[in-house]
């Protein structure tokens, strides 16, 4: 079924209001840049133009560690304030690490004019600072005039205080990156300068569509989120069309979109510096066009043009170009397709290596072939790694073809340290047990402060799974009866029995066997439930650490099966009112925990408030 011009409209305004919340305070477009590398021993000092009543010093890290001393006092005369700061650092192991774009605060409660820096080692990574700042006793920050080198003869010196007009204090996540990012973003930036790539645990396109976004707006905050928000904002009019052509009603489609939207994890990742969404993206609209040629299949026969099918494959190949996640969809769906056809071949009055042969015809063999095109893509997205110097294949873990095994070896013994803390096993998932904490901001002022956490949305997430199991146990009962029915047929009496030979040539086979009758069974019901739990379960038998972000391939299918029985309801006697009732929860669960879930800056009492809510969802 075609969308009409109201379904387009529809598509539209729900489209407008998404992108309109997600990028509201998405990050400053404006942030400093230039980076100057420093030296161990190396020093200067800035000047505040007037002494000044300060509260702390900020340094902004971007791939690099520090060890600095800082001193307060004039030219002639230093005294330390804090001595040997190591950041970060892990003092029980004794090691260093690196931040990438963060800001980090050092308190110096002092009244000056000017401020020494001597930086010492850091375990063998480099110091590299972008921007220098301070900020005075009331938190606002104090401008620095200038800034002199003292023994290193650095040219780069100036860069450190040259962008003051783009520093944004206290830092939050609008001005920096946090969870993630900071390996999405770096190695987004080296794509775009045509550098080794930092992150490679998992395939480029991903960071490649970052890369895009900030060649586009330039590096910052906004620059390296757009891109998911404008996927995120593309997948509404996908699950819309999926809804349509699921359900034929514009109150299905309307449904799903309308969840989609209002889901706290889609809204979140989706403002996120990372890949997921772009892998939730191609895949919702692989599975889209597969379902297409599937009941395209069901109603025309094998004849039917093999173009959604082609598509669906070409999307797959980037979703797997950008997470291999999406390789269980693929499952689900090539279960499906094999499922309709072995179902017809079966029908053939034939022996079996005719049918042997019957299955392999069209689509099968041009499916292998699609296949084939998806690798091509896949491989095609190293290009960019291929152009700044990665060899085809080494030996030693670098090659192309050595990243595919180092990239599985990672992921099936991934140890992340907080996992303790913030990972979550795969069935507790749908019950939002432990959302994962993504960014905490220091205190701001008036007792606020900004924070991060990612979970479902309740109203979504915990109806859509009632909705799964629902509509699974309810396929399961169909299912037995169906094959109670099919046993409990009587044989055919000889007179209706025709003798079919045990062998016969593929050639005299018809041209097409019939579409299966999987009308006996509820098509969307079946696409809904399998793709859900196979997706799903998939984790199952993963061993590494997992975290409730990967549950977000699955949120679009608890949307669909919500939206299955609101367009069952929709003109039943109080359908209407228990839909709209339905969808008023969905929105007042987004407005009550927008703070904790966007990073807008709520009071402490507000965030304790919403404990009321669940013991682990908010943590001020």
């Amino acid at each position: 079924m075609l969308l009409d011009k109201r379904d387009v409209l529809t598509i539209v305004l729900i489209s407008v209001v998404f992108f309109s919340i997600a990028t509201y305070n998405l990050g400053y477009a404006q942030a400093p840049a230039t980076t100057t590398p420093l030296s161990v021993g190396q020093s200067f000092y800035v000047d505040l133009g007037s002494s000044a009543d300060i509260q702390s010093v900020y340094l902004l890290l971007k791939g690099s560690a520090l060890n600095v001393t800082v001193y307060a006092g004039s030219p002639d005369d230093w005294r330390v304030i804090t001595q040997n700061n190591a950041h970060p650092y892990n003092s029980e192991s004794n090691q260093f690490s690196e931040e990438y774009y963060k800001w980090y605060e050092i308190p110096a409660t002092q009244t000056t004019q000017y401020l020494k820096f001597t930086f010492g080692p850091t375990g063998g990574y480099s110091t590299a600072i972008t921007e220098i700042a301070v900020t005075g006793q009331d938190g606002q920050q104090i401008p620095i005039v200038a800034i002199t080198d003292l023994d290193s003869g650095n040219p780069n010196l100036p860069n450190l205080v040259d962008e003051q007009d783009k520093v944004h204090l206290p830092a939050t996540y609008m001005a920096q990156t946090y969870f993630d990012e900071i390996y999405f973003v770096r190695t987004a930036e080296q794509y775009l300068n045509h550098q080794w790539p930092y992150e490679w645990t998992h395939p480029p396109l991903g960071k490649l569509i970052q890369a895009t976004g900030l060649a586009v707006f330039g590096f910052s905050p906004f620059g390296w989120r757009i891109m998911g928000v404008i996927f995120a904002t593309l997948m509404i009019p996908v699950i819309y069309t999926l809804g349509k052509k699921l359900f034929g009603t514009r109150i299905g489609a309307f449904a799903a979109a309308f969840l989609l939207t209002f889901d706290f994890m889609h809204f979140t990742m989706g403002r996120m510096g990372t890949a997921d969404t772009y892998v939730v993206f191609f895949s919702l609209l692989s599975q889209t066009f597969f379902f297409i040629y599937f009941m395209n299949v069901i109603k025309k026969g094998w004849k039917t043009s093999v173009l959604p099918l082609f598509f669906a494959v070409v999307f797959f190949g980037l979703g797997f170009s950008t997470k291999w996640i999406v390789m269980w969809g693929a499952v689900g769906m090539f279960f499906l397709l094999l499922a309709l056809r072995a179902v017809d071949i079966s029908r053939l009055k034939a022996g079996l290596a005719a049918k042997f042969g019957a299955f392999f015809n069209r689509p099968i063999l041009l499916l292998f072939g699609f296949i084939g095109i998806a690798v091509l893509i896949y491989f095609a997205t190293y290009i960019p790694d291929m152009m700044i110097g990665r060899p085809l294949y080494a030996g030693n873990g670098v090659g192309i073809i050595d990243l595919q095994s180092a990239m599985y070896n990672y992921h099936s013994t991934l140890v992340a340290e907080h996992g303790i803390a913030y990972d979550s096993p795969w069935w507790s998932w749908p019950f939002i047990l432990t959302p994962l904490w993504l960014a905490s901001s220091p205190a701001l002022p008036n007792n606020f402060i900004s924070t991060i956490m990612l979970m479902g949305n309740p109203a979504v997430w915990w109806i859509g799974f009632a909705c799964v199991i629902v509509l699974a146990l309810t396929l399961g009962k169909d299912a037995l009866i169906i094959v109670k029915n099919k046993f409990a047929q009587k044989p055919p009496s000889p007179e209706q029995t025709t003798t079919a030979p045990t062998e016969e040539p593929t050639e005299n086979l018809p041209p097409e066997p019939a579409a299966a009758p999987v009308h006996k069974l509820d098509v969307a019901a079946v696409f809904i439930v399998v793709l859900f739990f196979v997706q799903w379960l998939s984790y199952a038998s993963i061993s590494r650490l997992t975290y409730i972000y990967h549950f977000y391939i699955s949120v679009p299918f608890l949307c669909l099966a919500s939206a299955y029985f609101i367009n069952k309801i929709w003109n039943h006697k109080y359908g209407k009112i228990v839909t709209v009732a339905y969808f008023v929860a969905v929105v007042a669960f987004f407005v009550l925990l927008y703070a904790p879930i966007s990073g807008m800056p709520a009071t402490t009492e507000w965030l304790n408030s919403l404990k009321l809510l669940g013991r682990y969802w908010i943590r001020p």
